[in-house]
């Protein structure tokens, strides 16, 4: 029973490192770069773009795996002290703080450290242990946010944006944007091609440069 509760220990204190260190590394890494990398047919590349083209599902992934990898390790790590000092509640209490810290520091900081000063050099490393890990909690987060949105309905009215409104608010400077004809026209390209339904390439940008500088 020992032994099991120490690998308990020691799983769920991976997994909380591993959640920690992803989330961290989702968020620093450049997305510019990935999409490079996976288009020159990197598969672990392309794992990180999936997971970064979709941050709504991969964030609530991460949150429950998160959230179920703590309190698994919170339970297993307060049965492993109490069957060492079973007969001293006093030596429960003091040496109730050593999984915290572990949990703080092994779980938290250290990872989410690693993974934001190289983001990528990470997540490549440990892609092939998140497409694992998507493939059990995705779902599962899926679930979650089903519920969720049932539970707890949006009532907020959102906006319609138009191209008419954006091109509108482009051209208008009294609100303090600063914005240079190039990208006023960029934008208003991508919006009017997005209304046509039409794919924004490179190619169907190139009349924004042409406006910009007419």
């Amino acid at each position: 029973m020992t032994i099991l509760l120490f690998l308990a220990v020691i799983l769920t204190l991976a997994c909380s490192s591993f959640c920690s260190g992803m989330e961290t590394g989702f968020l620093s890494v450049r997305r510019e770069r990935i999409i490079h990398m996976a288009r020159e047919g990197s598969a672990r590349a392309k794992i990180i773009y999936e997971a970064i083209s979709n941050m709504g599902r991969t964030t609530t992934a991460i949150l429950v795996g998160n959230n179920l990898a703590n309190v698994c390790y919170s339970s297993a790590a307060s049965a492993l002290v109490a069957t060492f000092y079973a007969d001293s509640p006093a030596m429960q209490v003091v040496l109730s703080f050593v999984p915290a810290l572990a949990i703080l520091f092994l779980g938290e900081f250290l990872p989410k450290l690693l993974c934001s000063a190289r983001p990528l050099r990470r997540l490549l490393w440990l892609a092939p242990g998140w497409r694992v890990f998507a493939r059990v909690f995705m779902p599962v987060g899926a679930a979650v946010q089903l519920v969720v949105e049932r539970v707890l309905p949006n009532r907020e009215t959102k906006t319609k944006m138009t191209p008419e409104s954006v091109l509108k608010i482009l051209k208008d400077r009294k609100d303090g944007v600063k914005l240079s004809d190039f990208e006023s026209a960029l934008i208003g390209r991508i919006m009017v091609l997005r209304a046509r339904g039409e794919f924004v390439i490179p190619e169907t940008l190139l009349s924004a440069l042409d406006d910009a500088v007419v």
